[in-house]
Formats: C-alpha cells, sequence, structure tokens
C-alpha cells in the first residue's frame, strides 16, 4: 500500500511543478515534502521525478499519475454512492485545443456535464499537443488531431473542425483588391496562435506554394482575440467556421477563398477503464461533438 502522505506530496509537485509550491499548497516545508516523495521513490524502487525548472514526472511518475487519478475518482465515486452529495464533487481534468474551446465545445461540455457531481479542469493546447497531457498523466481524456491511440486508451473520432479563411470586406478591398493572389498572401498579415501553430502555413503551401515562415504574420494566443482583432482589419485568419457563423451571417467577416475549407479531424481519447460515471460523461461528450461537427451524424451512445 502507498502511504497516503507520500501520494499527496508527489502528485502535488507534479502538478505546481516544484517542490516550493507544493511545500506552500500543503503547508509544509519543502524537506518535509522532498522526504515524502523519496519515501514514494524509495518504496517502488523508481524515480517518479525529475528535479528541475521545473519538476516533471519521468516516464515511472507519469504512469502512476495516471493510475493515482482513476483510483481517486473511483474512490469519490464510492464516497458518493454511501453518503450521497455530502461528499462533494470531483475535479476531472481534460485537455481541448483552443479552437474547439472557442468553437463546440461549451455547449456539448455544458450539456454533457449539467447533473453530474463534476467539476471540469481545463486545460488547452494546441490539437497536435493536447494527447501529450493525457500521456504525462495530467488529464484523464483529451480532444486532439492524433488518431492511433496510446496503449491502455482508446481513440474515438468526434468529427471534423472545418476551418475558413476569413476577413473583414475592408481587409479584403485593401489587401486583395485584384484577388487572393500568391503574391497578394505574402504581403497581407495573418494572424497565428503561436509559434508551434503550423496550420496557415500548411494551407498557404497547399494551395500557394508560400513557404512556413515566408509570409507576415501576428501572434495572438487566444482563438477569441483571433476574430477580434480580425474584426479590427489587424489580418486574415483561419478559424474554426463554427466560431465565426454570427459574424459571416452579418457580413462583418467573409470567406476569401469559398470551396478551399481546411478540415481537421478531431479524435476523443481516454483510458480504457474509467469509473462508471466518468465514462457515462464521457459517451455523452462523444456523442454531442458527433451531432455539432461535419463528417459524421449525430450518434446516440448508450
Amino acid at each position: 500500500m502507498f502511504d497516503a502522505r507520500a501520494v499527496v506530496a508527489f502528485v502535488t509537485v507534479a502538478r505546481e511543478g516544484s517542490f516550493e509550491r507544493a511545500a506552500s499548497v500543503l503547508a509544509l516545508t519543502q524537506s518535509a515534502v522532498s522526504q515524502r516523495v523519496r519515501a514514494l521513490e524509495t518504496q517502488l524502487g523508481q524515480t517518479l521525478l525529475t528535479r528541475g525548472r521545473p519538476c516533471v514526472a519521468t516516464a515511472a511518475g507519469q504512469t502512476l499519475l495516471r493510475y493515482l487519478e482513476r483510483i481517486r475518482l473511483l474512490e469519490e465515486e464510492a464516497q458518493r454512492a454511501l453518503a450521497g452529495e455530502a461528499s462533494g464533487p470531483s475535479r476531472l481534468p481534460i485537455a481541448v485545443n483552443a479552437d474547439s474551446l472557442h468553437s463546440w465545445v461549451p455547449p456539448v461540455l455544458a450539456q454533457a456535464v449539467a447533473g453530474t457531481p463534476f467539476l471540469i479542469d481545463m486545460q488547452v493546447d494546441n490539437e497536435d499537443y493536447t494527447h501529450e497531457m493525457l500521456a504525462r498523466g495530467e488529464v484523464l481524456a483529451c480532444v486532439s488531431a492524433r488518431a492511433s491511440a496510446m496503449r491502455g486508451c482508446m481513440a474515438e473520432p468526434l468529427g471534423l473542425l472545418r476551418y475558413l479563411c476569413v476577413a473583414t470586406p475592408r481587409f479584403r478591398d485593401r489587401h486583395f483588391a485584384t484577388g487572393v493572389t500568391r503574391e497578394a498572401m505574402l504581403d497581407a498579415p495573418a494572424l497565428l496562435y503561436n509559434r508551434k501553430d503550423a496550420m496557415s502555413g500548411d494551407y498557404l503551401r497547399l494551395h500557394f506554394g508560400i513557404q512556413e515562415g515566408h509570409f507576415p504574420c501576428h501572434l495572438m494566443p487566444s482563438s477569441q482575440a483571433f476574430v477580434d482583432f480580425a474584426l479590427l482589419d489587424f489580418g486574415y485568419v483561419l478559424v474554426p467556421e463554427l466560431a465565426v457563423l454570427g459574424q459571416m451571417a452579418r457580413g462583418e467577416l467573409i470567406d476569401l477563398l469559398p470551396g478551399r475549407p481546411h478540415d481537421v479531424p478531431l479524435y476523443w481519447h481516454a483510458w480504457q477503464i474509467q469509473p462508471p460515471q466518468v465514462d457515462a460523461l464521457f459517451r455523452r461528450i462523444v456523442a454531442g461533438a458527433r451531432g455539432v461537427l461535419p463528417g459524421m451524424g449525430a450518434v446516440e451512445l448508450d
């Protein structure tokens, strides 16, 4: 059996990224936290954390985090079954990409979580990187562009997140008066999420032969900021169609390249074995996503 205090110390260091912050959270000395983690590592015969800035879980530590997280949820589910709502809600960490969070996730997640005992701990990253959070044991499930499932996990297709290349009519008239050409694209500024955002580069290379890094761009690490700045004629942007339906219907934004959308397949990754209530919630999320994302119809899950 694991020592409960050592487990709490390990999980807190992994979550906070340092022994110092973990000590503050647990109201202990840094030495006490270190001793508890070291005792757990000695018991298991494995190094669980790399001591650095930040501290991160090793491969063995990631494996332990994943199992501890599922044990926590099972214990909380048992407490609710025995004590009712007095046992309190459960924190459920999941990871999604920013564009999904700005488009289809809120209504789907709100409907799925309604009436359940879960509090969502949302983590956000690029759709090509959320899967790494699941592998590290930081989340129990994620939305990812990766199709293949990690060992011990399942990957279910959700549908296509459809992107359109949009701008205001004023921006089009200013930068694309003679058409959306390669030369115009080499001059007009784009809006990118961050330096890991390769989608616009892939799109421009496919349709205009422009290589990544060879076009002007603003970096705006917010999907909402994409729309806000695009509406101010700051640049053109590749954005989920679902996020700009209202602005396009009002003529505030227009599709610069009709008939040339960019579709990103999305998948739901989660561990195959979950507590029953968690599994039921995840199935509702999958069903809700399939009902709104193009590429597949609404699916009823038992």
